[in-house]
């Protein structure tokens, strides 16, 4: 997932031309109070109003540390008349032709719609493992435009995208956001990875979905993926023994974890594990001591999502005290690796999203293998000497 990236905006453009775009509309802040939201089950983070003749798509805080942040954009069917009242430089005409992704988690809900032909770019093209994009990279038909300090303002223009998706990971995505407005450009922050439970994060696929007139597409392909992850967790439920289960890879003396309102702390609960952290109240990351963090992983059995190690040796490289962690002594160490391509990108931050009963699986399986005989790991996969 790009989520780990953090875009810098300094590129200076003067746009020439852009009212003659035929995707009009620029990102805005908004007061609105959402209260005739389209009933959501899980996701919290954003809001899709049914207004007479247009739909008004609202998102909330959608970075890290974000308080009372509130963006809006008006949808409105390409051709029809703009409904009276409404600003057209805040006008997204719908159904979007043109693209641009700066996280490949964007990816994966454009491609679960059967829209990935719509991707006119892509950030960090390496990180992307969808086939049909990467047979278009390596035919060199995908555009990359950069990431970080290296975004190319320029060729974004260029492609005259009638809708850029991002992400904000800290206070910065506000500079990004002015700058494409500034621009002319329609740019729409999506924070599903904030989300405290996976199921919340696969229901951004409604989202995406107002984007293509793809309302019905998206109900039927969620309710499906939620009925599915429901069969796991109900599987599970009536489990007593629970592994003590912890997570990570320390950095720089901290370790840093998934907070205890996290997505992943939900999915552990869900597939009858006993996450370490689970009272702690965050949704996002945090640091421990070091020393704190030994002595709380010393009552671990298992361990998950080690980084980018894919070897106890690797693990050993990183510090040589965690050899003393039981999960490490018992040989109970497993990764989100399973699908990476040749470039390191990791198919858990892209597909993941969408498939969180093959993930719930995936760990059900690693905490409790006798009550899903025959299952084969999607993308996890257990961590031995290399």
């Amino acid at each position: 997932m790009n989520s780990t990236l953090r875009y810098i905006f300094a590129f200076f453009f003067i746009p020439a031309a852009i009212s003659i775009w035929s995707c009009s509309g620029n990102i805005s802040t908004d007061d609105g109070s959402g209260d005739n939201c389209r009933e959501l089950n899980h996701a919290v983070g954003f809001c899709i109003e049914d207004r007479e003749g247009y739909r008004k798509l609202t998102v909330y805080n959608p970075w890290q540390g974000a308080r009372n942040r509130v963006f809006s954009w008006y949808l409105v069917t390409r051709n029809d008349p703009l409904p009276p009242g409404i600003r057209e430089s805040r006008v997204i005409r719908t159904p979007v032709e043109r693209i641009v992704c700066l996280s490949t988690t964007h990816i994966a809900l454009i491609d679960q719609l059967g829209e990935t032909s719509s991707i006119s770019a892509v950030s960090n093209s390496k990180l992307v493992n969808n086939t049909l994009l990467r047979r278009r990279i390596e035919e060199g038909k995908l555009p990359d435009i950069g990431y970080e300090q290296n975004l190319d303002f320029e060729k974004i223009l260029s492609l005259q995208p009638c809708l850029v998706t991002a992400y904000g990971v800290g206070s910065e995505a506000s500079g990004y956001v002015q700058r494409l407005e500034e621009l002319g450009i329609n740019v729409v922050i999506i924070g599903e990875y904030l989300e405290p439970t996976p199921l919340a994060q696969a229901e951004w696929i409604k989202f995406m979905a107002a984007f293509f007139n793809l309302d019905e597409l998206a109900e039927e392909k969620f309710s499906k993926t939620e009925k599915k992850y429901n069969e796991v967790a109900s599987l599970i439920s009536a489990v007593e023994d629970k592994p003590v289960v912890m997570a990570g890879l320390p950095w720089r003396n901290s370790w840093f974890v998934p907070g205890g309102r996290s997505f992943f702390a939900t999915m552990v609960e869900d597939a009858g594990g006993n996450y370490i952290w689970k009272n702690n109240s965050s949704r996002e990351n945090f640091p421990i001591d070091m020393e704190k963090m030994f002595e709380a992983g010393d009552s671990a059995d298992i361990w998950l999502n080690t980084g980018s190690a894919k070897s106890t040796d690797e693990i050993l490289n990183v510090d040589t005290r965690l050899s003393t962690l039981p999960p490490f002594r018992n040989g109970r160490i497993y990764n989100n690796t399973a699908r990476l391509n040749e470039y390191g990108g990791n198919d858990f931050w892209e597909r993941g999203i969408t498939e969180p009963h093959i993930i719930l699986r995936d760990l059900a399986y690693i905490f409790h293998p006798s009550l899903l005989p025959g299952h084969e790991h999607v993308y996890y996969e257990k961590i031995g000497e290399r």
